[in-house]
């Protein structure tokens, strides 16, 4: 298992596909999520206790949870850029 998340065992283009996969992913879920937060934490102050009883809390974690998935998301398109920028680098050294 442990070998798997080593990203130099790797063909280029594979890690290049997952990268892309992983940067559309990042843009698709983060796509009009800071209006949807506010949008909610709105309905939340107007209505009180009764706003979390009909479905604001819920609604609060899945923007929480969407928000840790984008983070995730991120540094996965963040390492294999990494890994692709130091192959890049190494291409003319013996």
């Amino acid at each position: 298992m442990r070998d798997l998340l080593r990203l130099s065992r790797y063909h280029w283009v594979v890690l290049f596909l997952v990268m892309a996969l992983c940067a559309f992913a990042t843009a698709f879920l983060s796509f009009q999520l800071v209006n949807i937060a506010m949008a909610n934490l709105e309905f939340i102050l107007k209505h009180g206790l009764m706003g979390i009883a009909d479905g604001g809390l819920l609604q609060l974690l899945s923007i929480l949870a969407k928000g840790l998935l984008i983070v995730i998301f991120y540094f996965c398109f963040k390492g294999i850029e990494a890994e692709l920028l130091q192959r890049w680098r190494n291409i003319d050294r013996p």
